[in-house]
Formats: C-alpha cells, sequence, structure tokens
C-alpha cells in the first residue's frame, strides 16, 4: 500500500507522540483515520474496530490498577471511579494532551465542519490508538501507554485530579 505525503507525515508524528516505532504501522494508520477518510484511498480500515478492542484494553488495565492500589474501596466504588476516569471527557482531554487530532486522517466534509476537535471523534481514536499499541507491541506497552495518562492514586484521593469529579465519588464511597 502506498501512502500519500499527508498519510505519511501524519504517521511519523503519530508515532513520535505515542512514543513507540511501529513494526507494522497500518494498526497506527488505521487507528488515526476517521471513517470518513477512507473513502477512495489507500487507507481501507478506520479506527472503529479497533476503538473496540482499545476500550476492553483500558478497562483491565484502569480496572487492575485501582483494584492493586484502591484495596479498602468496594466493587461499586471502584466501578465509579473506573467510570470517571475511562468516560469519554476523560478520553478526550487525554487525546488533547498529545494533539491527537492533529494527527487524524479526515474526509474533507469532517474537516470541514471541525471533526478534529469534535469530543467523540477524538475519544474514539485515543482508544483506537490503545488496540493499535496492544496489537502492535502486546499488553505491557499498551498499559506503559495508558498508564501516562490515568491519574496517580494519590491525586484521585486528593480530589486534585479535573478529569472527572473523583473527590465527590471518593467521598460518596467512603460514606457508604
Amino acid at each position: 500500500m502506498s501512502l500519500t505525503a499527508e498519510q505519511q507525515t501524519k504517521l511519523e508524528r503519530a508515532q513520535q507522540i505515542v512514543g513507540r516505532t511501529f513494526e507494522n504501522t497500518q494498526y497506527l494508520l488505521s487507528a488515526i483515520t476517521h471513517p470518513s477518510a477512507t473513502e477512495g484511498r489507500a487507507v481501507k480500515f478506520s479506527y472503529e474496530r479497533l476503538e473496540f478492542l482499545g476500550d476492553s484494553v483500558l478497562q483491565i488495565t484502569v480496572s487492575l490498577y485501582l483494584y492493586t492500589n484502591m484495596t479498602t474501596v468496594p466493587e461499586g466504588g471502584l466501578t465509579k471511579l473506573r467510570a470517571s476516569i475511562v468516560c469519554e471527557n476523560s478520553l478526550y482531554n487525554f487525546a488533547k494532551r498529545i494533539s491527537l487530532g492533529d494527527y487524524i486522517l479526515l474526509g474533507k466534509g469532517e474537516e470541514m465542519t471541525g471533526g478534529r476537535e469534535r469530543r467523540s471523534i477524538l475519544a474514539d481514536a485515543f482508544e483506537a490508538l490503545i488496540a493499535a499499541i496492544f496489537l502492535d507491541g502486546g499488553m505491557d506497552e499498551a498499559q506503559k501507554f495508558i498508564m501516562r495518562f490515568v491519574p496517580s492514586i494519590e491525586a484521585i484521593k486528593s480530589g486534585k485530579v479535573k478529569l472527572g469529579d473523583y473527590k465527590t465519588i471518593l467521598q460518596e464511597i467512603i460514606q457508604q
């Protein structure tokens, strides 16, 4: 498959933001390709299927982190904490931190209507990126990437995290 200059440039820059060189760049290319960009292009697959897998890798990573580090919190509390970390708003913020929108390949319509900044697109692409890392480098690599974004236990307990309302969630858990 031959890539356009734009696709090649975005692929190279995306590898830089991830912090690893992909053995199979097709995974990464698919992860940064919005469905609107596949029509009539060399890229045949968008991030939709990868998003499905990335969500699962993200869920298990965050679940294990919370389970291991929040030993006094009951199941319901862990579920609430995990949900606040892996929600669309958090994923959007994670994607913004690495300027993921700059590297997403969009169709002309999505480009013209601000798709590069759309919350749902950035959150979906972030999950797809996790899956691409997982498929190319394994669970350890995916977990290393994810943990760059997950707040520390201390930050969660202190309520200083701005991604979700951790303080209220933690207070509810403690009051139970």
